[in-house]
C-alpha cells in the first residue's frame, strides 16, 4: 500500500542555487539524511549542487519510518 500512495503523490519542484542536498533535504523534509532519496529521484550522485537547478523533492508520507542513508 505504501508504494501505491507514494506513486500517486507528485514530487515537489524547488529551484535552488549554491547549496548541498544535505541542506535542501533538511529544509524540505526535516531530515538531512533524505538527501539520498532526493539524489536518486534527480539522477544525481554528488550532494554538492552547482549553479541554479530545479530539483524534485519526493513526497514525504505522513506516517512510516524514515530510512536514512541507503535505506539502512
Amino acid at each position: 500500500m505504501t508504494g501505491y500512495i507514494a506513486a500517486t503523490v507528485p514530487a515537489k519542484v524547488v529551484h535552488v542555487s549554491g547549496m548541498t542536498l544535505f541542506h535542501l533535504a533538511m529544509l524540505e523534509t526535516g531530515d538531512p539524511m533524505q538527501w539520498v532519496a532526493i539524489a536518486n529521484l534527480n539522477g544525481l550522485v554528488d550532494p554538492w549542487l552547482t549553479g541554479e537547478q530545479d530539483i524534485l523533492i519526493p513526497p514525504v508520507l505522513p506516517s512510516g519510518t524514515q530510512t536514512g542513508i541507503l535505506g539502512l
